[in-house]
């Protein structure tokens, strides 16, 4: 892949949705503490939640490079997240507000950009403070835009389906701009041994597809997730690798994973 897509995707529905997830309308939580692997090295932070609350659901996430890798990209790829949305009632995540600050251009210093999106079945609507939203070349059209979640959302939609997390297509529209794919297929199982996680896993193929609304040329890449299925009922997380928007392909190691506030390990 020639450039990063931004923020995670951990980044995390079949055909137009997230895959549905468990038909719960009940409160669940989860809690991801992860190392960002750049390059062979440790080189950042991110830390998400996802919380629901009978039919609804709030998501965030923060984003930190830290050392070296932090001072040499000058803060520009540390950002901050925030999503709400509603739960259907076969479990499937519909988000309805999204937005993220950060990058830290010189002209939006100190905080950052901050960029708003709002969802509907139909459509997302990107503003941006200050300025107008850069929306890609070329932009996403009405149609790409229609039946998509955030980045964000996608990785709660893989932690709370109830079917298998590696058979699902997630239709993604990122940072309320990027539009692309993650379809996902099994890839056999796994013994996982991880600071945050021991035990049967599984692991998905995925490929990313990116489809609009990028700023530079992108190309398809192939993708490795390892799952662990959680007393709970929903599935951690233990190993993500994300395209980025400055060193590549990156691998998110979680250290730390917390479900309705039992800590795995």
């Amino acid at each position: 892949m020639k450039n990063w897509v931004r923020g995670l995707v951990v980044v995390f529905g079949v055909a137009a949705l997230a895959s549905p997830a468990a038909a719960q309308t009940g409160n669940r939580t989860f809690e991801g503490s992860y190392a960002v692997i750049a390059r062979g090295i440790e080189a950042g932070d991110f830390n998400y939640r996802f919380s629901q609350t009978g039919s609804t659901y709030t998501a965030s996430a923060t984003r930190e490079m830290k050392g070296w890798v932090g001072a040499a990209l000058q803060r520009s790829q540390d950002y901050r997240y925030n999503v709400s949305g509603t739960v259907a009632a076969d479990g499937t995540l519909r988000t309805v507000s999204y937005e993220h600050q950060g990058g830290r251009r010189r002209e939006d210093r100190p905080n950052g950009r901050l960029i708003r999106a709002a969802f509907t079945a139909n459509d997302v609507v990107t503003t941006a403070t200050p300025g107008r939203p850069n929306m890609g070349d070329p932009p996403a059209t009405a149609e790409q835009r229609r039946n998509v979640i955030d980045q964000i959302t996608a990785i709660a939609a893989m932690v709370t389906t109830d079917g298998d997390p590696c058979a699902q297509t997630l239709r993604i529209y990122m940072d309320g701009r990027s539009r692309f794919d993650f379809v996902m297929t099994p890839n056999g199982n796994v013994n996982i041994n991880s600071r945050a996680y021991q035990g049967p896993g599984v692991r998905c193929r995925v490929q990313f597809r990116p489809i609009a609304g990028f700023s530079d040329p992108q190309e398809a890449a192939t993708l490795t997730f390892l799952f662990a299925r959680t007393e709970s009922g929903m599935w951690a997380p233990v190993t993500i690798e994300m395209p980025t928007d400055g060193v590549g392909v990156v691998r998110l190691e979680a250290r730390r994973l917390t479900f309705n506030g039992t800590r795995l390990r």
